[in-house]
């Protein structure tokens, strides 16, 4: 049985590390779709260690976490390329339906018929950004699910601010002239 005392550790120390996980491993990793499955088996192996050993291993938790989340990408990498000579992979996976489905929407007051055009609409947006170069879905993913700046992303990745804002603004353009400012798709 998990006492309390080690969950209330745990959860603490997930707030306090996982913005620099999530930078981590965005920096690190090659497809940018693949970043929320590394980050939740990194925290759920420092869960497994947390039951293990206890609190006191941790005497550096963000270190801790950090090489965790480096064994991770490690071992994801190493799986996807012995895996990629057998059978093509991330073409369109019943995963990405599931992430459609779990985007959180304020829906309070709007029909089944909005929130399905919506869910379609998110769905056609993701979908597009997902064909972009890693390094723009980098951008994307860190400026608005992490809400950085483009000088904090520029930082984070090694790049001039200008190459990111560009990136990033170019996307959201063309974003923009497929779908309407407002979010109806144009012809």
């Amino acid at each position: 049985m998990v006492d309390h005392a080690s969950i209330t550790f745990f959860e603490q120390l997930y707030e306090d590390t996982y913005a620099s996980a999530v930078l981590f491993v965005t920096r690190r990793c090659g497809d940018p779709a693949q970043i929320p499955d590394i980050l939740q088996e990194t925290y759920a192996e420092v869960y497994r260690v947390l039951l293990r050993k206890g609190r006191a291993y941790f005497k550096n938790p963000q270190a801790l976490v950090l090489h965790i989340a480096k064994t991770r990408l490690h071992r994801y990498y190493s799986w996807k390329e012995r895996l990629r000579c057998l059978v093509p992979l991330f073409c369109g996976t019943p995963q990405d339906e599931e992430e459609y489905e779990n985007l959180q929407i304020d829906l309070d007051e709007r029909s089944v018929e909005e929130q399905s055009e919506d869910r379609a609409q998110l769905a056609a947006i993701l979908d597009c950004v997902r064909r972009k170069p890693p390094l723009t879905q980098k951008i994307f993913y860190l400026y608005y699910y992490l809400d950085l700046t483009t000088h904090q992303i520029a930082l984070e990745l090694g790049m001039n601010e200008s190459t990111v804002k560009s990136r990033l603004y170019r996307t959201v353009a063309e974003l923009r002239k497929l779908y309407g400012k407002d979010g109806t798709e144009n012809d």
